[in-house]
């Protein structure tokens, strides 16, 4: 593998340094780089190039920074070189999100070792086909996202053109299990305790299989696990995900835009923010788009769908676009009843009911998310002699 890698050094002791720069410079492809404490902590701005591999000792408060390492550089590969080989240190230090735990004095072939794996693994990861990414959040509770990216992702699952994966990113209130009626019997939660175990093949164990083909992966089952699940790992899954699959959605939870959220944001090719015709969840759209912007969120990456569309909304679809300053891309009619018995049974509408509007209505907004040369002025309504809305 001649790959070229930046592997960064941020040991205090110099004796250790040396020894690790001597293995190294024989290694074709690698460009070894020396930080000062706390640099790496600083980010991408403090340092010159994206390091592949980041060593550091296990001197002071390593978890912690491990942890900011990652916030930092969320693909880079994080060595600890340590002199404590307690199994349960050890173990603190992979769940921490260490990638390898090397005991000092470093073995210069388990070193090289390490480094070619990370080199593989990138190599595979460069050449891989990479899936295109939705992410669906609600401009304020209530308005049925979670119906929208469900029965999209089970339509183009049953599509079976395409492999297909649902991710329940409402980590707190994710109920995207209920409407597929799935028990799951692991769910994020059991990536985040286990992320120095997590691939490609650990992520695919993981997800439950809906009987429509799609993968599926599911909340924490409790609230207060959330917690353990960081942005470093969320970007992982994704990216994993977008190796595994060709289309991956990711239900959001709903007007919460902080660090996980955003992880999810940028690594999506279309960001759907679902509003409704009411002058609240208009208003809250308009500054979910502004601000999802002002976070580094291209424009155009960034569409707004109506959900329960009906001519006598509280406003207009032109108030709605003047006040968002954007074209609405999709609108969902509203069919309470149907999507309200679909729910309660356990099945997406698409399955149930696939003759019901709304139903029919996904089918098409999931044929337009896979053709980019579909009629862009149809969307999804039609009002009088057929013309769209």
């Amino acid at each position: 593998m001649t790959n070229k890698i930046i592997v960064a050094i941020e040991i205090a002791d110099a004796g250790c340094v040396k020894t690790l720069v001597e293995a190294l410079k024989n290694l074709s492809g690698v460009e070894t780089v020396q930080w000062f404490a706390g640099t790496g902590e600083k980010g991408s701005l403090a340092v010159k190039g994206t390091p592949a591999v980041i060593i550091i000792d296990d001197q002071r408060e390593t978890t912690e920074r491990i942890s900011k390492l990652h916030q930092a550089f969320p693909l880079a590969a994080i060595f600890v070189v340590s002199t404590d080989t307690r199994p349960e240190h050890i173990v603190a230090m992979m769940r921490a999100g260490a990638s390898q735990f090397l005991v000092s004095p470093v073995n210069s072939q388990t070193l090289t070792n390490a480094i070619e794996e990370v080199r593989v693994r990138l190599a595979i990861s460069e050449n891989a086909a990479k899936g295109t990414v939705y992410s669906f959040i609600s401009s304020k509770g209530g308005l049925g996202t979670t119906v929208i990216t469900v029965n999209t992702a089970v339509t183009l699952a049953r599509n079976r053109a395409a492999k297909v994966a649902l991710c329940d990113m409402s980590l707190q209130s994710g109920d995207a299990s209920v409407l597929l009626d799935l028990i799951p019997a692991t769910t994020i939660t059991d990536l985040s305790r286990n992320f120095h175990r997590l691939d490609a093949s650990f992520l695919r164990g993981a997800m439950s299989q809906h009987r429509s083909g799609l993968a599926f992966l599911p909340a924490p089952g409790d609230p207060e696990d959330s917690a353990e699940v960081s942005p470093e790992q969320i970007a992982r899954i994704l990216e994993l995900s977008r190796q595994l699959f060709d289309v991956v959605l990711v239900d959001c939870a709903s007007m919460w835009v902080a660090d996980r959220t955003m992880e999810v944001f940028h690594l999506s090719d279309k960001i759907f923010v679902v509003t409704d015709l009411s002058v609240p969840a208009v208003r809250n759209a308009a500054r979910l788009c502004k601000l999802i912007a002002k976070l580094g969120i291209e424009q155009k990456r960034i569409e707004v769908v109506v959900n329960r569309y009906h001519k006598s909304g509280a406003l207009s679809i032109e108030e709605v676009e003047k006040t968002l300053r954007k074209t609405i891309y999709w609108l969902f009619p509203n069919d309470f009843v149907d999507i309200v018995s679909s729910i309660n049974q356990g099945e997406p509408i698409v399955e149930k009911q696939p003759g019901a509007p709304f139903a029919k209505n996904i089918i098409e907004f999931a044929e337009k998310l896979g053709n980019p040369r579909a009629d862009a002025s149809y969307r999804g309504i039609r009002g009088a002699f057929g013309k769209a809305i």
